[in-house]
């Protein structure tokens, strides 16, 4: 995939179509095609831009087929995030360096896969278990 990923202080362009399914929180980002929308103008921490990055790299060049998808097919959205976890987790790991502390951003980030926002797809136990792999 070429070309620089952005960041913009809005919503999505289907943000709309999203809401229909999911139960958003504050300080969510989204990525659609090369950029990372941020409509909280949160911080970005290094893993969760990876996170992102992977999303764009499963879109490819059709975001909105892979937003489709994600969607209307849990199978297919638990196997993107958790490929998305996983490498959030890995680069997490690396910066925290302290075992406990990456044990605990775990356990946040397994919450969050396992909550509504995903639409309940995975339960807290198996998140961990998954993430980890």
């Amino acid at each position: 995939m070429k070309g620089t990923i952005v960041a913009k202080k809005e919503y999505p362009p289907n943000i709309k179509e999203i809401r229909k399914h999911f139960k958003l929180k504050e300080g969510v980002v989204f990525t659609y095609g090369k950029t990372i929308y941020n409509p909280s103008g949160s911080f970005i921490d290094p893993s969760l831009f990876h996170h992102e990055w992977i999303h764009t790299k499963q879109q490819g060049d059709d975001p909105k087929g892979w937003w489709d998808r994600y969607l209307k097919d849990e199978r297919f959205r638990l196997d993107q995030e958790l490929e998305a976890y996983r490498g959030q987790y890995k680069t997490a790991k690396k910066l925290l360096g302290d075992r406990n502390v990456a044990h605990k951003f775990l356990v946040k980030i397994a919450r969050d896969l396992s909550s509504e926002l995903y639409g309940n797809i995975i339960s807290f136990d198996d998140a961990m278990r998954e993430i980890k792999k």
